[in-house]
């Protein structure tokens, strides 16, 4: 699935040395720091953004190397004619309690980019938004594969809200200018943030989300195990805890759905009703219903 996701951008200007030696690189021709124009990205982070979708820490530190030598363009629009810039370096970053994927991006200086340079430098072009591909979106009230559970992103299930959790990235695609990000956090980075690890709150939100997937995967393999044993599947009940142990969460619900249907065609309610009523006729009794 094909992801997109707002960041923010940091004024940056010449490149050190350092930087220079990571430009030159990805550059056909030596470049001298006089003829580049560099600044800092923040590309995306962990946190719930406007679409209720979020990046696991996971998926941040894989794709921060996926996207050293992405290009760097406009709205998306995948035209040579739109790119701008491109990433030469990447690093995982902590500002609040958030992680995200700091890059630093070149462009030429030029007179085709000389606009571009001078809105960046005045704030105006601030907001970039990254294009990803990731293989998954788990659940954050159940843990299973998001789409195949019964919970809907920015609904509540016992006071917490449903979001989607990005992971299993597997590509960068670029980085574009956009006027309208999707995470509320985007916006210029200061200069000199020093790093920070996850604050206790976090992590406590962390473990809870992770206890509750824990509790419905179990409460999933209880009712295959149980609904086997009550179909007499001919299956020893240690054996059938070691299959649904086994499962996938996804596969896990299709088997209790399918046993959960078979129970149904086999053990049908009576209609006790109309059997009441013709024990009443045949009788003679007085009071049918």
């Amino acid at each position: 699935m094909q992801i997109t996701k707002a960041a923010g951008i940091n004024p940056a200007g010449a490149p050190d040395e350092a930087q220079l030696q990571k430009i030159n690189k990805l550059a056909k021709s030596p470049l001298a720091a006089e003829d580049v124009y560099v600044f800092s990205v923040r590309l995306c982070d962990d946190q719930v953004d406007r679409d209720y979708e979020r990046f696991s820490r996971q998926a941040l530190k894989e794709l921060a190397p996926m996207f050293i030598g992405k290009t760097g363009i406009a709205d998306h629009a995948w035209s040579a004619e739109r790119q701008t810039a491109r990433i030469f370096d990447t690093s995982i970053e902590y500002e609040q309690g958030a992680m995200y994927i700091k890059a630093w991006a070149y462009m030429l200086r030029a007179e085709k980019t000389d606009t571009l340079i001078r809105e960046i430098e005045g704030g105006i072009k601030k907001e970039v938004s990254v294009g990803c591909a990731v293989k998954k979106r788990i659940c954050s009230v159940c843990g299973m594969e998001y789409g195949s559970c019964e919970h809907r992103k920015g609904e509540q299930y016992a006071g917490q809200v449903c979001t989607a959790v990005l992971c299993e990235p597997t590509d960068a695609y670029e980085f574009s200018f956009v006027a309208v990000p999707a995470q509320k956090a985007a916006g210029v980075l200061t200069k000199g943030l020093s790093p920070e690890m996850p604050d206790a709150a976090e992590l406590k939100a962390l473990k809870a989300d992770a206890a509750l997937g824990r509790q419905y995967r179990a409460e999933l393999e209880k009712d295959v195990v149980r609904l086997g044993l009550l179909l007499d599947m001919g299956v020893d009940e240690q054996i059938l805890r070691r299959m649904a142990k086994a499962m996938g969460s996804e596969d896990l619900v299709q088997m209790r759905k399918a046993l959960e249907k078979k129970r149904a065609e086999l053990f049908a309610p009576a209609p006790q009703l109309q059997t009441g009523k013709e024990i009443a006729r045949k009788h003679d009794s007085a009071f049918l219903i």
